[in-house]
């Protein structure tokens, strides 16, 4: 007996798209990320595909990834495979994002009334989304899969989170960590594939970032442990903040200051263009917003901002009046 045909005609194919254009329906395998400058030009996610977000510690993987979850998780069911934070700092991190309290004061209850009030009626907004968070014991990837192919039947899961790549294994394999990490992503691209599924794989960069010359922005070359990770992926997204490297300025005709900015390169884009994309912090780091123009949207800092406003007198400075410049 013949098996049943794996397959679907051209025809079938493409009529689904020319309806899909003519009637202006939103194409069903892509989700926005609610970043909204980035995804007008970038594209946001696409079902089906395994996207890398990559960055040295202290970059904001995991709040960039918490951001996007929560922009998104009242439309989409998500599940969030959290092996570096605990669920409760996880949840902590989204219920700060939906308020602005910082994550600390919310940790350690260091809460005025007001703000339980508002963290109150975040977590039953949150109560109403399809976030699943998993923080399994042992990160094997075989034990994972299952785990999202049993969420993907129960909860039509569309949204796959793993934080992160390195604190994933195999079990026993014998050739290296390097052909491991290889085959790791390998199987998670299958799996985002044959489940129809997008999977945001955070993944460390190596040291080769803090060595680097006076710019510290990173590379495909980077991802760590494997150069394979860049081949598998549909999507590399690398993150980086240079005022972490007490970078003040950036090297653009008008040393625009790096203050609270968080700039996302997109180094591979199967179905895109790569570029850089923008993102301001705000100030008690609970979330990054998606800039149209960096330099056109940058705002002082209050106190700089009180101290361009005063007089200047030289006498506050180891300055000669007479040798002044001005």
């Amino acid at each position: 007996m013949m098996n049943p045909i794996q397959s679907t005609s051209i025809h079938e194919l493409s009529n689904e798209i020319i309806e899909n254009l003519l009637s202006n329906r939103a194409n069903k395998n892509s989700i926005p990320t609610g970043f909204q400058y980035f995804d007008e030009e970038f594209g946001g996610l696409s079902l089906g595909e395994l996207v890398v977000i990559g960055g040295r510690p202290a970059m904001g993987k995991s709040l960039f990834v918490v951001n996007l979850v929560s922009n998104i998780c009242e439309q989409e069911s998500i599940l969030f495979f959290s092996f570096d934070l605990t669920p409760s700092v996880l949840t902590a991190r989204l219920l700060s994002d939906r308020t602005g309290i910082s994550v600390t004061k919310i940790i350690q209850n260091q809460l005025i009334d007001s703000d339980k009030a508002l963290l109150k009626d975040a977590a039953q907004i949150l109560e109403k989304s399809k976030l699943f968070i998993s923080d399994v014991g042992e990160a094997n990837v075989n034990e994972t899969i299952q785990i999202i192919k049993d969420h993907v039947a129960a909860y039509q899961t569309k949204i796959v989170v793993i934080d992160y790549l390195q604190l994933l294994g195999i079990g026993k394999y014998n050739s290296g960590r390097e052909a491991e990490i290889g085959h790791i992503c390998r199987m998670l691209k299958m799996c985002a594939k044959e489940l129809n599924i997008c999977i945001l794989l955070l993944s460390q960069l190596s040291r080769a970032v803090e060595v680097r010359g006076s710019s510290k922005r990173p590379q495909l070359s980077d991802l760590r442990d494997s150069g394979s990770i860049e081949q598998i992926a549909d999507k590399v997204w690398l993150l980086y903040r240079p005022e972490y490297y007490m970078i003040d300025e950036l090297d653009d005709v008008d040393r625009t200051p790096t203050d609270s900015l968080l700039m996302l390169f997109v180094a591979k884009n199967k179905n895109g263009k790569i570029g850089t994309s923008y993102f301001k912090r705000d100030f008690q780091f609970t979330r990054f917003t998606s800039l149209n123009n960096y330099f056109k949207s940058f705002d002082i800092h209050p106190q700089r901002l009180s101290e361009l406003e005063k007089p200047f007198n030289f006498k506050d400075f180891d300055v000669n009046e007479d040798e002044a410049p001005f």
